[in-house]
């Protein structure tokens, strides 16, 4: 028995967070310039690796080309069958997992040490050899279709669609929408130029965790040695955002109306970006936010609201939006810009700030609660332009803004004349 017991009357101290260590990443530069960060862990002798190839639609000749050649790659190569790939995957107890976003594919692997030989063996091949047959992309267009015929009956799914398109154009690579008539335009030649041109070393990163890094390396540089090299530019796109200020459509679920309002951003290295981070967050971004007290809690007007900034490679944009009664569409629409001019005006105040300052260290420090948590907050500022170096510099600002900072910011930033609006009913 301790001879000091438990106070359980009494709770441990609450500490604010003032700094965050992130784990140390080592950066190792494969053949002809992949770049792998590797964190080493203890628990356990499992592998996860990511392959992030920037072969996304700022490098398209044709649309829906990128993610049409990233998805069809798990469906064969010359070496391994569909079949082949689920049964090896399977008996070793790893997995593969393929994912196409606007702007990189990216090749996910689970695994046991000492079963990562032959998972590695399938991605090179698939990565060297990929068949894309007709009748594979046959299936991945019916299968496409079949889900765009579901998603065009969902209101959020229209209104997102909508709000992009009039934000970027719909010609640009992030604001055009898929149809079935661009997934007929799909042929097998395309997708094999596409994946020759730009699944090149120097278009690759690996983001690494395993418990062994050296064993593993030695293992990807045996691999990389047989992938061809080089690099790719992406294509230059001009934003051609619709002049339009608003934008009603007609909904095909009439039980609720879908509200989405936004405007153009700019990409994360943007030294703007704490800051409008930071106030989307106070006005947004959780479950403490403005719109959430007010609109969601006090009113009773929506089950679920948000807002949140989404950033890309050269650009980004501010989102907000909720579902409502039909009836009830205007008046949150009008709430949503209430709240916003209230930052605007500065009606602020400190505790305010503090909580929202407190909320993002926490939720930082929880992007870091293991190996796979950590590497995927690396994966996101690295493939956006950023850095360890640029992360802490976002926290230093945060740690420094105050009433006068935010006001600025949002009249600067979120101008009610510059917003789009959408609205499904």
């Amino acid at each position: 028995m301790s001879l000091y017991p438990l106070d359980r009357k009494k709770g441990p101290e609450i500490h604010e967070i003032r700094s965050i260590a992130l784990p140390e990443v080592e950066v190792i530069n494969l053949a002809d310039g992949t770049e792998v960060h590797c964190l080493q862990t203890d628990y356990a002798p499992v592998v996860r690796m990511e392959i992030v190839i920037d072969a996304g639609r700022l490098k398209e000749r044709y649309p829906l080309q990128s993610r049409a050649a990233a998805a069809l790659l798990k469906d064969g190569s010359t070496q391994y069958s569909r079949e082949d790939i689920s049964a090896i995957t399977d008996r070793t107890g790893g997995a593969i997992s393929i994912q196409a976003g606007l702007e990189f594919a990216s090749i996910q692997i689970h695994s046991l040490e000492s079963q990562f030989d032959l998972i590695l063996d399938i991605v090179q091949d698939v990565l060297l050899h990929p068949t894309y047959s007709e009748t594979s992309l046959k299936k991945y267009i019916k299968r496409r279709k079949n889900r765009l015929k579901e998603d065009l009956s969902i209101n959020e799914i229209l209104a997102y669609r909508m709000l992009t398109e009039k934000l970027f154009g719909s010609e640009h690579p992030y604001g055009y929408n898929s149809t079935p008539e661009k997934y007929d335009q799909l042929n097998t030649e395309s997708l094999r130029a596409f994946h020759r041109a730009h699944y090149l070393t120097g278009n690759m990163k690996i983001f690494l965790a395993c418990q062994h890094p050296d064993l593993i390396l030695r293992k990807l540089k045996s691999v990389w040695a047989n992938l061809p090299g080089g690099k790719t530019e992406d294509f230059e796109f001009k934003l051609n955002p619709d002049p339009g200020k608003r934008f009603d459509i007609k909904a095909v679920n009439y039980n609720q109306a879908s509200i989405r309002i936004g405007k153009n951003l700019f990409p994360r290295h943007h030294p703007d970006f704490a800051g409008a981070y930071f106030i989307n967050t106070m006005l947004g971004g959780f479950f403490g936010s403005r719109l959430n007290r007010e609109i969601r809690e006090k009113q009773g007007l929506t089950y679920n609201i948000f807002s949140t900034i989404e950033t890309f490679k050269t650009a980004g944009f501010f989102l907000a939006g909720c579902e409502a009664g039909i009836l009830n569409a205007d008046r949150v629409l009008n709430l949503i810009f209430l709240e916003i001019e209230r930052i605007q005006k500065g009606v602020i105040h400190t505790a305010e700030v503090q909580l929202v300052r407190n909320y993002l260290f926490g939720f930082f420090i929880s992007m870091l609660d293991g190996p796979i948590n950590t590497m995927e907050l690396y994966k996101v500022l690295i493939t956006e332009g950023g850095s360890i170096e640029s992360f802490h510099q976002m926290l230093e600002k945060i740690n420094l803004l105050n009433e006068s900072d935010i006001v600025q910011l949002a009249k600067k930033h979120l101008k009610g004349e510059d917003m789009k609006v959408v609205i499904v009913r």
